[in-house]
């Protein structure tokens, strides 16, 4: 831990543990996403059924990212359990979340269910998924993450049209449990992980327990016990959680740039399809853009590991690029009438998304290296959280105020154009 930060641990380039993360980790983000976009497809019949602020329940489906409050310990309860295992409990718990949402009578206790199943799930198998990923993956890693993060997008093309068929079908109780029972599915990969086991680090640098000097001396033999306790549950800490993280300004550069693409590309999530509605589109044609811009996400993340594992283009470019993309198109959506602007928009908008939440990745290993990724996507986990419980609510809370998402919008995309700050200079002390 004490050596440089971006030095690396080379590893087996995938092999049958790699492709069995990488099916775990997409199996997951399929779930996750279907959990997240089921609550908002029925944000409007929530609102008439639960409660009549908007802001509330918006602020409900925000709290499937309220996971990260545990995220740090992801790399912990891995190394102590095993990837498997904990892959298949956290699936558990996501399903188990969703079955007991269809029993709720109040927004109060599907906020709990939600915050306290969905998200410690949620936060703890991201961190260790991208792990497993990361151990497993050295030149191909942008692929691997790519084909794992495009789950997300098949999230979205499958679950909108399903979700909306459900609704029809069996009202917003019976969704509910047939997403939950959709959502077991994240067991058996997790069991896949168990009889293929990653490959371990080498902890030949792990901090190491120092033999004791004997003192005569009792008051000075109890102060040097106290040190030692001091000084081993330090390490502890710092080997454990990677705490060293926090002070590094690398770091805080790619958190910027994770936490502010993930909260503009949720909170789009959770409000666009009553944006849509708002800006006079029936719910039939949102979930057609949903779907539609689902393809495209899914195209941009196959397409970006294509590009930067060749060399084509740097990893650097391709995230300035597509955060200034995706910031305008953020924007510009509020004002969106016609449909095919509309369309246009959401596929702008996803595919800018499947191009940043992969490159995000790679320029976290880049930068931080592979020993570091479960502490790095730890503590950028629980900011994820922070940011999204302290304003989740907030494009919710303005259009009640006004009336309009536009200026919900407007904030949605300007957190997304904050991270070309700290890339830029990040970049600039690469150099």
């Amino acid at each position: 831990m004490s050596g440089a930060l971006s030095n690396s641990v080379e590893g087996p380039d995938g092999g049958r543990p790699g492709w069995v993360a990488v099916l775990a980790l997409w199996t997951k983000n399929v779930m996750e996403i279907g959990t997240a976009k089921g609550i908002g497809i029925m944000l409007p019949i929530l609102q008439h059924q639960l409660t009549d602020q908007m802001w509330i329940l918006g602020w409900i489906a925000s709290l499937i990212a309220i996971g990260g409050f545990v995220a740090p310990f992801g790399g912990l309860v891995s190394r102590r359990f095993g990837a498997g295992y904990v892959m298949m409990t956290c699936g558990v718990m996501m399903s188990a979340a969703a079955i007991a949402g269809s029993f709720v009578e109040n927004s109060l206790q599907l906020a709990l269910l939600y915050t306290l199943l969905a998200g410690t799930s949620t936060g703890i198998s991201q961190v260790v998924g991208n792990e497993a990923v990361g151990r497993c993956f050295t030149k191909n890693y942008a692929t691997a993450n790519g084909v794992a993060r495009s789950g997300y997008s098949v999230g979205l093309i499958v679950f909108a049209p399903l979700v909306q068929l459900f609704l029809n079908t069996y009202g917003w109780r019976g969704t509910l449990l047939l997403v939950g029972a959709i959502t077991m599915h994240s067991v058996a990969s997790g069991a896949l992980m168990v009889a293929n086991p990653q490959p371990k680090l080498d902890q030949s640098s792990a901090y190491q327990t120092l033999p004791q000097t004997e003192h005569t001396n009792s008051s000075s033999a109890h102060e040097s016990a106290l040190r030692s306790h001091c000084g081993s549950l330090r390490k502890f800490v710092s080997k454990n959680f990677d705490a060293g993280l926090l002070l590094n300004a690398r770091y805080w550069s790619v958190a910027i740039l994770y936490c502010c693409t993930i909260y503009a590309y949720l909170m789009w999530i959770v409000y666009f399809v009553s944006q849509a509605q708002s800006n006079g589109f029936t719910l039939e044609e949102a979930g057609s853009f949903v779907t539609i811009g689902g393809i495209a996400n899914l195209f941009g993340k196959i397409s970006q590991g294509l590009i930067t594992d060749r060399g084509v283009i740097s990893s650097w470019t391709l995230v300035a690029g597509f955060l200034v993309i995706s910031s305008v198109a953020y924007v510009a959506s509020s004002w969106l009438t016609s449909y095919w602007t509309m369309m246009t928009s959401s596929v702008l908008i996803l595919f800018s998304d499947g191009v940043l939440s992969c490159q995000t990745d790679v320029l976290i290993k880049q930068v931080l290296g592979v020993e570091l990724i479960a502490g790095a996507f730890g503590w950028i986990g629980l900011k994820v959280a922070l940011l999204t419980f302290a304003f989740g609510f907030l494009p919710g809370l303005v259009y009640d105020l006004t009336g309009s998402y536009t200026a919900a919008f407007l904030l949605i995309g300007s957190v997304q154009a904050v991270p070309l700050v700290p890339l830029l200079m990040l970049r600039y002390s690469q150099r």
